[in-house]
């Protein structure tokens, strides 16, 4: 939105700082759902330009949203993100 203003500059615009668009993102949920349905025991997680510390806090935090803190860990091992499955 351009604020009118009756002063001219030479090098800037009044203009306010448009609103940032919270961007959900879906890989998370998606990688944690083709593990379980993968059946394999673990898996490292490749999810390209995302820092392994903040895969790794999405991870847990997505599945404890989801109520699978008895199905599935999430492990860091030398910047390396692996999903484990807890065996029951």
């Amino acid at each position: 939105m351009i604020i009118v203003s009756r002063k001219s500059y030479k090098w800037i615009v009044p203009e306010e700082i448009p609103s940032p668009i919270a961007r959900k993102r879906t890989e998370y949920d998606e990688c944690i759902e083709e593990f379980l349905k993968s059946g394999l025991e673990s898996v490292r997680v490749n999810i390209p330009n995302t820092n392994p510390k903040t895969l790794s806090s999405q991870l847990s935090s997505r599945r404890k949203a989801k109520g699978l803190k008895n199905k599935v860990a999430v492990c860091c091992r030398k910047d390396k993100v692996y999903l484990v499955r807890v065996k029951s």
